[in-house]
């Protein structure tokens, strides 16, 4: 039994879709990027570090201890009730030093109460540029040890998501805080939200109040961060200089199915077979733009499987680009075939046959040392074999004044075109994503922020030969529409098969 094709599976993704996105000249702009005044923050790149000792205290403590601690320290906001502009009080470690001095000593207090309390906040004195590093240094009256940067990364680690329970824990701190200060409000009709958050995790459905706990520390509390204190860009400085990186390992290539050197010998007697079939259609030796143009499709793209094959290129780089190739000669040809007019096929083989002769006027106005992959006395006569080049015309746009994604969906193949078209472009154009994926992985230390490093080696992709065998059978198939009858279509022959390809094994 075949192994089954990939499909996109119900409830993956909670993105907004493609038919979510507004269209806005040449930018598909999703739903939340239309939302009047919003100015997006950083969670990991400036809260987090800022409320270091909140993670330290919910990733050491047991987190019903953790919370008892936060709701001590909030409630000291309630002191400060008529103090002249509060509602700019955070308590970030920018902030605490300047902040009554009963904040951090509650901090400090309410923590190493419990046993684990010094182990909590003992690794904040590994950071030499910490704000306030002497008073939290006599107030705890301890040395840090090697192995607090060890905590330090697992509470890095496991708040580094701006949705995790940990981090949601310390975000309700910054709310609560907040709240207590008398500086956040909530009206009546919103007072069972209110209760909710004053009573976390005890009341509500925690599926709504966790959300609406993040959604309320990201509008309230990261206003007042980006850019107020350069305390965020000195602790991932200091992480990164003290601490080494760990790359992630290379993946393993990935292990095909199909014999390589059975397949290659199958579509070499597969490519004899549809020579054949060339000399069996053809009716002239005067120009035949469609039978030349039908038929250099399907060999273009047997060629082009062929060097993902015996180059083992499948799992590479040049693959993709080699399937973004193929695709766009399916989509013509079938556009073509569809179409079936005889100016049209004409058409496209001018359109190529002026590409060369731009090429070869370009290469003339080259100073120096020429290209070494292409030779001028090809292009030459590539220009020059239909009719003399005075007479070619070039067209600088497209060859028959579209572009492929309307073609596809002309033709029928707008699937092909969906599926394979544009990420295979990626690696064509060298987009960044295309880069980041075939070239870098991620430092696993958490202290890193997780951040991209260059692979130690290369990397094997996923195997893109497969589909480049759908593509170069349905190129067939229409060859196969347009001169009837050929049968023959590429099979990956499986690595168990042995013994000799015979031409009907080719056209199974």
């Amino acid at each position: 039994m075949g192994k089954k094709s990939k499909t996109k599976k119900e409830g993956r993704r909670r993105a907004s879709s493609i038919a979510d996105h507004q269209r806005i000249g040449k930018s598909l702009v999703p739903p939340l990027l239309k939302v009047p005044n919003l100015s997006p923050h950083s969670w990991i790149d400036d809260r987090l570090p800022e409320m270091l000792w909140a993670c330290l205290v919910i990733t050491v403590l047991p987190r019903d201890a953790a919370l008892t601690a936060f709701r001590s320290v909030a409630a000291v906001g309630f002191a400060h009730r008529g103090v002249e502009r509060r509602g700019d009080w955070l308590l970030f470690h920018s902030q605490l030093p300047n902040l009554p001095p009963e904040y951090l000593h509650t901090i400090v207090r309410v923590v190493t109460a419990h046993p684990l309390g010094y182990a909590a906040l003992r690794p904040l004195l590994l950071l030499e540029g910490l704000p306030g590093r002497e008073l939290w240094k006599s107030l705890l009256d301890v040395e840090p040890q090697d192995d607090d940067w060890q905590t330090l990364g697992r509470a890095v680690l496991l708040t580094l998501d701006h949705q995790s329970q940990e981090a949601t824990d310390v975000r309700w701190l910054s709310v609560l805080f907040l709240m207590g200060l008398g500086v956040m409000h909530f009206p009546e009709h919103l007072r069972e939200q209110g209760d909710c958050i004053v009573e976390y995790p005890n009341r509500g459905d925690m599926r709504a109040v966790r959300p609406s706990i993040r959604a309320t520390e990201g509008a309230i509390v990261s206003a007042s961060v980006q850019g107020a204190s350069q305390w965020p860009i000195a602790f991932w400085l200091e992480c990164l200089r003290r601490t080494g990186c760990m790359p992630a390992r290379i993946p393993g290539k990935q292990r095909v199915s199909y014999s390589v050197p059975d397949t290659i010998r199958s579509v070499l007697v597969l490519h004899a077979a549809l020579v054949e079939h060339w000399f069996a259609s053809l009716q002239s030796t005067s120009v035949d733009a469609r039978h030349d143009t039908a038929f250099g499709f399907a060999f273009f793209c047997l060629s082009a499987l062929l060097e993902m094959l015996v180059g083992r290129n499948g799992s590479g780089i040049l693959a993709r680009t080699l399937l973004r190739s193929i695709v766009e000669c399916r989509i013509t040809l079938a556009y073509l075939a569809k179409a079936n007019s005889h100016d049209l096929w004409q058409k496209f083989r001018k359109f190529g046959t002026g590409q060369a002769k731009l090429a070869l006027l370009k290469l003339d106005q080259v100073e120096g040392k020429l290209p070494e992959f292409v030779d001028p006395d090809v292009l030459e006569r590539l220009a020059n074999e239909d009719f003399y080049e005075e007479f070619i015309a070039i067209d600088l746009g497209h060859w028959c004044g579209s572009d492929l994604r309307s073609m596809a969906e002309k033709s029928g193949t707008k699937d092909d075109y969906d599926r394979i078209y544009g990420w295979a472009s990626a690696y064509v154009h060298g987009h960044w994503s295309a880069i980041r994926d075939a070239c870098m992985t991620h430092c696993f230390n958490p202290l890193h922020r997780l951040h991209r490093i260059p692979f130690g080696g290369h990397r094997m992709l996923e195997d893109a030969v497969p589909d480049a065998v759908a593509l170069v059978n349905s190129v067939l198939a229409d060859l196969s529409r347009i001169y009837p009858q050929f049968d023959g279509r590429v099979a990956l022959i499986p690595v168990a098969t042995k013994g000799r390809i015979s031409s009907a094994d080719a056209c199974d």
